[in-house]
């Protein structure tokens, strides 16, 4: 017997009594109903006002916190030593931000009919809002962002619009964030945090946009007393709203298996609201979808004229082999250009690229790997707002896998774990897949860095002139101005080509390529260059020896005495001495005059040298860079074949000090060496303790003077091209260029997690191939309408007891639990057919055939004998009725 149950579908007629829908008797039974306010009902969680208010502000104070941290970075020096926590925050913050967002925009696409149903017009405007193509033909999940948010604007629908702009400046966050910090890895290794600050600046302006399209959404939220008895989310909550409701019911008879321009044609120009009423002889309240106008539309089609199948066909571009075949191309194609672009990168050198579209690079992979997982959420949005519907299409379901199942209003893990228990694939698939997409634009943070990589390019440098002997007097090699720039200032300025007491070659670049000489760049040569020497001897006398002494001044012809009547201290430079050797040409004497005092001696000879000196030049005009000074390799020296006489240049200093009484007793070499910036001060001269100090000093003043001579005219001259070609030409200097170059770096831990991630959805994509939902439906089942048009001629509607509107899902899940349900054609008791959603099984009840009387063959009316079931909730009693009226 039992199998007969299991195996026979079960068709009921119900009795035809006051109770009934469609029947005068039911107006009757509502006279003296009365209209009352809802409290205590269901509405949205994520759109109360509390939920928007929290958003607003956690926009703000991340607006605020991204304000603090430009002004921080800006004054600090920031070690990236937190390189993750720095990289990866901001990214997933925002991504937290967008994923309990996604609840809110859900919500609002889907309870918006409802939300406008709820309150009776009080205006015309309000009545246009309340037309069936704006609540209950409205379908917002089944459209795209744009598509939504146009029809929304149209509509004035503001909870949509702003759910929607708002979702949408979260994803350009999302891309934002990661561009917005990144390290900057230097030559010695260190690592600094570097801030966009354009970037940063524009997070801020869309948080604070953010929270200014978040104050509609408090004006416009649900009424805190609710917007109806209970939650419309699954088919059966739709159904057990729509019980009541037998006008709207009758409107849509016949159209389960025609498309939505069908049902559209029969609602044209009607408009409903959702009212609470109060029947006179029942004692629940009763909630229904109630037309206040317009409505010009056939109630219903003669059943002998429809036809056998369905006409309607609904399969979104979402369900397509086609689609799918996408997304399988679209992850193999990542996984093959991120491993070639981490392959191309070789020797740990990075990509060349050009450092203004570094930016471009940081955000691109973002937008890519976002528009992937928008792609892949449309599709995981459509597999579960259509699963229920198809699953009736392909089988008979249970209620709990059909009717009462729902994967909309709901976080992306519960779905995926309800979605396994009860064996839908597709789902599975699809919403994992969503998952792992929205993870792979946290992964792009950092996945390309700025890194400073050290090259080295290797050049050589021509020489531009020579050097030549001369026997001129180079009095006039320098004048006051080079004087003031090189020795009397206290930062030299040298002339070009001279640093210090070396003087260089011109040298220009030669054979270079186009692209040189690069800015901001260092040149480095060992320069073959000049420099005057004193090769030394020096002799102290003490107790007033030497006071007597005549020498010859440098320059002069007479002897003078080192000492006169009124000096206190001497200084001067001498050609010849009688007392002193005459194998040093030079000699220089300072010291004091007193009897007890000491003067000290330096004898020298003069001469040329050719040192190697290591110079560092600016590429771009090859002057000697001033951060770099020449370094002099002493163990280059050579004797050079230039010859010349350096000291000659001391007539030049003849001026330095002329005027100043209080070097009385010193020449115009030692007056400059005093005033100059070598720090030799007068009381040094006559104080023995300082005689190194002195003795060094000369050389170096000699030194440079010796520099500026040897690169005036009279020395340098310029180097001839028929000079330059022949073989005993100057050679050709060496030169190196060690440059930094910023290189794109791609993370190795990003590529890897992207990767896997990837290939993860690859191999969801493969098997989605053979998991894919099968059946069509007519219709898209989104709508208040399209979902009331599958169910107006349906045999559910007998098996909800009284003030089912009200009861809880278990409550409705225990009262349906033994019925198993089909989307298709079926036959009623009297053999017409009707595409919906109908009960084809009914457990626990034996199933009879349809019984007709030959009364109710009278078309005039009559009595038919009948079963008749009497349920209430959770309670389940069946009573034979002897007879019942026909119409």
């Amino acid at each position: 017997m039992m199998e007969t149950v299991l195996e026979t579908p079960y068709f009921d007629t119900p009795p035809h009594t006051p109770g009934s829908w469609g029947d005068a008797s039911r107006g009757t039974d509502n006279l003296d109903a009365t209209e009352v306010s809802l409290n205590n009902g269901w509405r949205p969680w994520w759109l109360r006002r509390r939920v928007t208010s929290t958003f607003m502000g956690a926009s703000i104070m991340l607006a605020v916190i991204g304000e603090v941290v430009m002004w921080w970075l800006s004054n600090n020096e920031v070690d990236s030593s937190l390189k993750g926590l720095w990289t990866f925050g901001p990214v997933v913050v925002v991504s937290i931000m967008a994923i309990l967002w996604a609840r809110v925009e859900a919500q609002a696409l889907l309870y918006m009919p409802w939300i406008v149903l709820d309150r009776r017009p009080t205006t015309v405007d309000e009545t246009r809002r309340k037309q069936a193509h704006r609540t209950i033909l409205l379908d917002y999940p089944s459209l795209g962002s744009f598509q939504a948010l146009t029809k929304a604007f149209r509509n004035r629908h503001h909870l949509v619009v702003a759910s929607i702009v708002i979702k949408l400046l979260l994803r350009a966050q999302i891309v934002l964030s990661t561009a917005v910090f990144h390290a900057e890895i230097y030559v010695d290794s260190t690592t600094r945090l570097r801030a966009r600050l354009g970037v940063l600046h524009a997070m801020v302006g869309v948080f604070l946009i953010i929270s200014g399209v978040l104050l509609p959404m408090l004006y416009h939220a649900p009424s805190p007393r609710g917007i109806a008895p209970r939650d419309p989310t699954s088919p059966a909550g739709t159904a057990a709203l729509l019980t009541s409701s037998q006008q709207f019911l009758s409107r849509l008879s016949g159209t389960g298996h025609a498309d939505m321009n069908a049902v559209a044609g029969r609602l044209a120009g009607s408009w409903y609201t959702t009212e609470l009423t109060q029947p006179g002889r029942r004692p629940e309240e009763m909630f229904q979808l109630r037309q206040h106008g317009g409505g010009s539309g056939a109630l219903g089609m003669n059943p002998s004229n429809r036809p056998e199948e369905a006409t309607g066909t609904y399969q979104p571009w979402t369900q397509v082999t086609r689609t799918k075949l996408i997304s399988i191309a679209t992850s193999v194609a990542l996984i093959v250009g991120i491993c070639v672009i981490y392959n191309l990168k070789g020797n740990e050198n990075g990509l060349e690229v050009d450092d203004s579209i570094f930016i471009v690079w940081t955000c691109l992979p973002t937008i890519i790997f976002a528009a992937l997982a928008v792609f892949w959420t449309r599709i995981d949005i459509d597999n579960r707002r259509l699963a229920p519907f198809l699953k009736l299409t392909n089988s008979k379901c249970r209620f709990q896998e059909s009717l009462g199942l729902t994967y909309m209003n709901e976080f992306g893990l519960h779905t995926a774990g309800k979605a396994m228990k009860n064996q839908d694939w597709a789902v599975f698939l699809a919403k994992c897949t969503s998952m792992l997409g929205w993870l792979m634009p946290i992964f792009t943070a950092g996945l390309f860095a700025v890194a400073q990589m050290a090259q080295r390019a290797n050049l050589e440098l021509g020489p531009e002139s020579q050097f030549v002997s001369t026997t001129k007097s180079l009095s006039t090699a320098i004048d006051s101005d080079t004087i003031e720039n090189v020795l009397l200032r206290e930062t030299p300025k040298y002339p070009r080509w001279t640093w210090e007491d070396v003087a260089l070659p011109a040298v220009s670049l030669i054979d270079h390529p186009s692209e040189w000489p690069l800015p901001n760049t260092e040149l480095v040569a060992k320069v073959p260059s000049l420099r005057g020497k004193l090769t030394c001897e020096t002799i102290s006398l003490y107790g007033g020896e030497g006071v007597d002494w005549q020498c010859v001044p440098l320059g002069g012809s007479t002897k003078q005495p080192i000492c006169g009547s009124d000096q206190s201290r001497t200084a001067l430079v001498a050609s010849s001495c009688s007392q002193l050797s005459s194998k040093y040409s030079i000699k220089y004497i300072w010291g004091s005059c007193s009897d007890d005092g000491m003067i000290s001696v330096m004898m020298c000879n003069q001469s040329v040298v050719e040192v190697d000196v290591l110079t560092t030049f600016r590429t771009e005009d090859l002057y000697i860079n001033l951060n770099a000074i020449p370094i002099v390799n002493a163990s280059s020296e050579t004797p050079s074949d230039v010859t010349a006489d350096i000291t000659s240049v001391y007539e030049a200093l003849d001026n330095v000090g002329a005027d100043n009484k209080t070097m009385n007793g010193l020449d115009a070499f030692f007056r400059t060496l005093v005033l100059s910036r070598l720090q030799t001060t007068l009381e040094r001269i006559a104080m023995p303790e300082r005689q190194n100090s002195v003795s060094q000093a000369i050389r170096q003043l000699h030194g440079i003077l010796a520099a500026q001579a040897i690169n005036s005219d009279l020395i340098r001259q310029p180097l001839s091209s028929k000079l330059r070609a022949r073989d005993d030409s100057p050679t050709d200097i060496p030169a190196s260029v060690d440059y930094v170059l910023p290189r794109l770096m791609q993370g190795s831990v990003q590529t890897f997690v992207l990767i896997g991630l990837l290939g993860f959805t690859l191999a969801f994509g493969l098997l989605s191939l053979r998991t894919a939902s099968r059946g069509t439906l007519t219709k898209s089942p989104g709508s208040i309408a399209a979902q009331a048009s599958l169910l107006a001629d349906s045999t559910l509607w007998w098996r909800l007891p009284d003030g089912a509107e009200w009861m809880e899902d278990d409550d409705l899940a225990r009262c349906l639990r033994r019925r198993t349900f089909h989307l298709g054609w079926s036959k009623g008791a009297a053999g017409t057919r009707s595409y919906g959603i109908g009960i084809v099984q009914d457990e626990g009840k034996a199933a009879r055939p349809p019984m007709v009387s030959q009364t109710s063959a009278d078309k005039s009316g009559g009595l038919v004998p009948g079963r008749y079931i009497s349920m209430a909730p959770g309670v389940y009693s069946y009573g034979d009725v002897a007879t019942y009226e026909k119409s």
